[in-house]
């Protein structure tokens, strides 16, 4: 592949997700420079980088004077549609390659937009209601159109809770649009994550959710995922063509795409989509699996314009499961971690990842709530991705300046061993 030693990539965001972009794209040779206006503490990916900036990634007028007088060679970001909207904006006006359109972006990023195109490519989708006087059965979920990583979500179980889940929903939404729909209570939480390298499609991987045991219809915290999904081959039989006729249809061809919905063992319903980085890193599975490392797939059209010769067809690990633990948070203010260099020693872990910062305050009065860190464990044998968790959550703690072990909820390991039976 072209080499892109002392090509200079720009990089919106220095948050935790990005410092293992950062970091491969380092690994290829690249200069890398991080932007945003948050200290080190809170965008570690600075401190990697090579360089980096304290303007907003958001700041486009700054961004475009500055990008020219360092004579940046391309752009990226991911992990939230908001940065990547100005990801968009900044190219366009750099004359910058960038693997998606402002029309992608929507389509993505509104979930009403996102049915729509769902029905029109034959991707079954969740039942909605058009306005709160509409709901006829509880309880549903409550969502702005336009925000991604579970930002405004509140699950309502009457109509008083519905107004209040509406108003939060509408005060969180950039363009001031609800969506209210089934919440779906047996059925398992199912995505799909799919590679896209010069119009190539390939499934990165499949995965369940375990919800956390004090959910009930107050709290929407995914304390694990399992890969791959125990649904794997009813997808591929059921739902994968028209996924794949969809993301054709939308004119994709470079990047990233994720799928949420929900599975029944007997069918599927998709209710959102996200066209960037996943905040899951399920591309850290896809490399186990032989694949290779998907990150590549920005860096290398972000500074040349295509992917040509990122071989998507190199997946050999099919027999490899595993399982992300998601730790969140109970309320109060983090200290710090403990455990953290034992976990990545564990032969099992291919990723781990610590996502908060001392000093920061964590709250339980929405649905959502702060998470702390995740760990990928990946293994051939359940049994062994069992053992590998147990001690995982033997080993970390994230405590609190009372002294106090924070993390909310620790899922039943016994159920990894027959999973995937």
């Amino acid at each position: 592949m072209t080499s892109l030693s002392g090509k200079k990539l720009l990089i919106l965001a220095g948050s935790p997700h990005e410092v293992d972009l950062v970091r491969r794209a380092k690994e290829l040779g690249v200069y890398t420079i991080v932007t945003d206006y948050y200290n080190l503490e809170i965008s570690p990916a600075k401190k990697l980088a090579d360089e980096y900036w304290d303007i907003s990634w958001s700041d486009i007028d700054v961004l475009e004077k500055k990008c020219k007088e360092a004579g940046i060679n391309g752009i990226t970001a991911g992990y939230s549609e908001i940065i990547v909207d100005c990801l968009i904006q900044l190219c366009n006006r750099l004359g910058l390659p960038c693997y998606i359109t402002k029309e992608q972006l929507e389509i993505t990023r509104d979930k009403i937009l996102f049915k729509e195109e769902c029905r029109k490519n034959g991707v079954p989708v969740i039942k909605e209601y058009p306005d709160p006087d509409a709901v006829d059965s509880y309880p549903v979920i409550v969502k702005p159109v336009d925000r991604a990583g579970s930002i405004g979500i509140s699950v309502a179980n009457n109509k008083e809770e519905l107004a209040k889940a509406y108003d939060y929903a509408m005060e969180m939404s950039l363009c001031k649009k609800v969506i209210i729909e089934d919440f779906i209570t047996k059925g398992t939480k199912f995505d799909v994550v799919y590679a896209i390298s010069n119009g190539e499609i390939a499934i990165i991987g499949t995965t369940d959710t375990v919800n956390a045991k004090d959910n009930g219809t107050e709290k929407v915290v995914q304390s694990a995922w399992l890969t791959p999904s125990k649904y794997h081959n009813l997808f591929l039989e059921q739902a994968d063509s028209s996924l794949r006729k969809m993301i054709r249809s939308m004119g994709i061809t470079e990047g990233l795409i994720f799928f949420s919905g929900f599975a029944d063992g007997e069918s599927f319903a998709f209710f959102e989509t996200g066209y960037r980085l996943p905040g899951g890193h399920l591309y850290k599975y896809g490399k186990a699996c032989g694949m290779p490392d998907c990150q590549d797939i920005f860096i290398y059209h972000a500074l040349t314009g295509n992917t040509n010769g990122i071989d998507l067809s190199l997946k050999t690990g099919e027999d490899l499961k595993g399982i992300t633990l998601n730790f969140y948070a109970k309320a109060g203010t983090f200290s710090h971690f403990k455990g953290t260099e034992e976990i990545e020693k564990l032969p099992q872990c291919h990723y781990m990842l610590p996502m908060c910062y001392k000093g920061k305050v964590c709250e339980d009065d929405k649905a959502i709530l702060v998470k702390l860190a995740m760990v990928h464990l990946y293994d051939t044998d359940p049994e062994t991705i069992k053992v590998a968790a147990d001690r995982t959550y033997q080993l970390l703690e994230a405590v609190d300046t009372e002294g106090h072990d924070m993390i909310f909820d620790r899922i039943d390991t016994e159920i990894i061993k027959t999973w995937w039976d």
